[in-house]
């Protein structure tokens, strides 16, 4: 191990009643750390013994925890705890400090990341981001704009947690590491589909790095060799893939059996009955299977909280099936229609004899198709948009007419081909069916039908016969 080692000169700050002192001096000159929960329910308090035992492993300290209050008169050195406030936050490097954890997520891979980030700077870390030599491509007024967005923060909040570059000595130099925990998730920042990402690097930052490891191993517990110290960071990286898989399979479990009266959690990469799914997340959909036509629903959610916000606060989750089935009939009769078009049904033919198997299509008023072929489409939504999207449809009542003459116009175009063409006509020799009045005939020879076939409308004489070679060639 390579080290720079400065003098560090320690003073004093009134910051929530702390001892202050800056990075790079070991702080905790004791066997162990006493933590006193202020306040927090079992669960909040298992979680922080269990997650930060990781910190523990590399500064060779134990962590006690008690939920009895610290004599403020002895001057022992102790950490608070506290799950109140909305928001997560620790003294730096404090002395009897307080770590605020009370904006922890539902998700419980991001609540161990916040746990060792708020430890981190109990221990005495900074950020990361906010190193003197950090990357040119970090000094981005953009990237503050974003945080006060996404973070929704003040500027002065941003500038002091992510733009306020530290000169601050430090211990021990190290190159900067994008995947310390004490680093900021830019796509945090910045909102995960931002365009400022393409230019950013990615982190990785669930869990400490290997420099956090490294550095705060070289502060507290220079006992540990380099070959010991990559042992338990690989063992580290192996529990962590443990712990991240079991907890996506803990969130999708849970997010999977909520449901109410009239909702339900759609899992990723599965589809509605009408054609609707997420590649990145969970839909909320009607326990009928079928979407819901409202802009609240059509996103996609990753976490607990988001889909259960939805299925209590929207009214639509606490239908009664019988409500369910007369909203999807009101549905089904707006999306039905639109100008000069209407929707058509599953199995149900247009005037060229064309349907859908499967989903929804859309004609003309009178059922004409439109175009050369008949599109299908998942949901009477998305028909419905194709609709208001077609120049067909939304023609006035002249330009209509006058497409519908000029539609007339090419099908007595289509009834001849080179050699053949569509008549409606009786013959003698050949008896066809009540209301199948077309047939097919040769060019010159008007006895009788081609095929001895009959049809039913133009259209399907039409495509019969430009599949009779005779009539193309």
């Amino acid at each position: 191990m390579k080290f720079i080692f400065i003098l560090i000169v320690l003073f004093i700050t009134t910051k929530s009643s702390a001892f202050v002192v800056y990075e790079g001096v070991k702080i905790w000159n004791q066997d162990s750390i006493t933590f006193y929960f202020m306040n927090g329910t079992d669960q909040e308090q298992a979680e922080v013994k269990k997650f930060a035992k990781l910190w523990q492993r590399y500064t060779g300290m134990q962590f006690k925890y008690t939920t009895i209050k610290p004599n403020r008169f002895g001057f022992k050195k102790y950490y608070s705890i506290s799950f109140k406030g909305g928001k997560n936050e620790s003294n730096q490097g404090a002395i009897n400090g307080t770590i605020h954890l009370g904006n922890l997520s539902d998700d419980v891979i991001f609540r161990k990341a916040t746990i060792l980030h708020e430890f981190g700077h109990m221990l005495g870390l900074g950020h990361e981001h906010q190193r003197l030599d950090r990357p040119t491509i970090l000094n981005n007024n953009a990237l503050i704009n974003a945080c006060i967005q996404n973070q929704e923060q003040s500027k002065e909040w941003c500038d002091e947690n992510f733009n306020d570059v530290s000169r601050t000595e430090v211990f021990v130099q190290s190159d900067y590491d994008f995947n310390s925990i004490m680093h900021y998730k830019l796509a945090n920042v910045t909102g995960k589909d931002s365009d400022l990402l393409d230019d950013l690097p990615d982190s990785d930052n669930n869990t400490l790095s290997y420099t956090d490891k490294y550095y705060i191993a070289m502060l507290y517990n220079q006992t540990i060799s380099d070959k010991t110290l990559k042992n338990m960071h690989k063992q580290d990286l192996w529990n962590q893939k443990k712990f991240e898989l079991a907890a996506q399979i803990e969130n999708e479990n849970a997010i999977l059996n909520l449901s109410t009266s009239s909702c339900k959690a759609l899992k990723q990469n599965d589809q509605s009955e009408d054609g609707k799914y997420c590649d990145g997340g969970y839909m909320v959909i009607g326990i009928d299977d079928y979407s819901f036509p409202d802009d609240s629903f059509k996103e996609c959610h990753k976490s607990f909280a988001a889909i259960k916000n939805i299925m209590d606060e929207n009214k639509l989750c606490h239908l009664s099936p019988f409500q369910l089935r007369n909203n999807r009939k009101a549905w089904s009769q707006q999306f039905s229609k639109h100008g000069q078009c209407k929707r058509l049904d599953t199995n149900v033919k247009n005037k060229q004899e064309y349907f859908c198997t499967q989903g929804y299509s859309f004609v003309t008023k009178d059922n004409q198709m439109i175009g050369n072929k008949t599109n299908c489409y998942h949901s009477q939504e998305s028909v419905f948009t194709a609709m208001q999207e077609n120049e067909v449809c939304n023609m006035n009542d002249l330009d209509y007419r006058i497409y519908q003459r000029l539609q007339k116009a090419e099908l007595q175009k289509d009834l001849k081909s080179k050699n053949c063409q569509v008549v409606n006509k009786t013959y003698d020799r050949v008896n066809c069916p009540k209301d199948f009045d077309y047939t097919i005939i040769q060019k010159g020879n008007s006895e009788r039908p081609i095929n001895d076939k009959c049809f039913a409308s133009q259209y399907q004489a039409i495509n019969a016969m430009k599949k009779i070679k005779i009539c193309q060639y």
